[in-house]
């Protein structure tokens, strides 16, 4: 094990402009393709059952949207996390391949979800809205909120002390309940969002 650096730090200047370069380049292509295939999926009425019965019993718990929504800071401070071009390469090249590899079954296997739409209102309506608005209408299996946030807390737990990988992964994990407690996927997207992580992570993160 090599040696626990800081979280958080400040990068050197040519490495950070690189770093932040590429997040912009990231951020338009999810844009791009994530946005289509919803915008696509959404101009036909072909849906594939991915549910089980007894999801529906699954509590609509508020508070999580906190949570799921808690990727759109973690992610966003990759450059000052990563601070080597090489090991934010790494995650930029994990998380490009994830994001097209999703849109295709996106768009191949469009997914119905069979949860009602919940009412949320009080103190955590705001964060539910923000997460239900982040997450389009069409765009299912696999979970990209769980593919990122497994591929970012591998990506960031190197050079971690052991609390700090342990806090990492269970932030992951986190995330992965938020996506199933706010009904914004079905227990399938998060097995397929899981497994699109580790294959990914085993290419470009090992």
């Amino acid at each position: 094990m090599g040696p626990v650096e800081p979280f958080l730090a400040w990068p050197e200047s040519k490495v950070l402009k690189r770093n932040i370069a590429l997040s912009l380049v990231l951020t338009a292509l999810w844009l791009a393709t994530y946005g289509a295939a919803s915008y696509i999926t959404g101009l036909h009425e072909t849906r594939w059952r991915v549910h089980m019965d007894w999801e529906l019993g699954i509590p609509f718990l508020a508070p999580f949207a906190a949570v799921y929504i808690s990727i759109n800071l973690l992610m966003p401070l990759a450059p000052f996390i990563l601070r080597t071009e090489e090991e934010f390469l790494r995650l930029y090249k994990a998380m490009r391949v994830e994001m097209l590899v999703a849109v295709v079954f996106f768009l191949l296997l469009p997914a119905r979800l069979m949860f009602p739409p919940p009412v949320v209102e009080g103190f955590w309506a705001p964060f539910f809205r923000f997460a239900d608005v982040c997450n389009l209408n069409h765009n299912l299996l696999p979970s990209l909120h769980v593919a990122f946030a497994l591929t970012c807390a591998a990506a960031y737990a190197k050079k971690r002390g052991p609390l700090g990988k342990t806090l990492l992964k269970f932030w992951a994990w986190l995330v992965c309940a938020a996506t199933l407690f706010t009904h914004q996927h079905h227990v399938a997207d998060v097995v397929a969002g899981a497994a699109l992580a580790w294959g990914v992570n085993r290419r470009y993160l090992v």
